[in-house]
């Protein structure tokens, strides 16, 4: 099952696939989103992890009809410390159905801290 899991990824992520990926940013927050199956979602968010300790993560409680494909970080090659970094979740449509995708950021060392910023969104799949 894993072994599958990680070829379909891998024949998600290709180029050409990227291509007809869905983006959306902080800007985005609450909106609907229409995806159809097998479509990905790229939200992209700064993050400043190396330098302020926040950063984003995805929060537990999205339905099945969507999986986490892939999760990256991007720093500019000749960055200076504290520079944002851009960090990419891609999440896949698998069936038809609607989810809520949460994001919240906050540091990992304040665990008893409200997040500092939290993103939704409504995603909608159709067939």
């Amino acid at each position: 099952m894993r072994a599958l899991f990680f070829a379909i990824t891998a024949t998600l992520l290709t180029p050409a696939a990227l291509a007809d990926n869905v983006i959306v940013t902080q800007a985005d927050d609450g909106k609907s989103i229409p995806l159809a199956i097998g479509q990905c979602l790229d939200v992209r968010l700064s993050t400043q992890a190396a330098s302020t300790g926040y950063e984003w993560f995805l929060a537990p409680g999205m339905s099945e009809v969507m999986s986490l494909a892939a999760r990256t970080v991007t720093t500019p090659g000749n960055a200076m410390p504290g520079t944002p970094s851009q960090l990419d979740y891609i999440l896949c449509a698998a069936a038809p159905g609607e989810t809520t995708v949460t994001f919240l950021n906050y540091r990992v060392w304040e665990k008893h801290t409200p997040p500092a910023k939290m993103l939704r969104f409504t995603v909608k799949i159709g067939r």
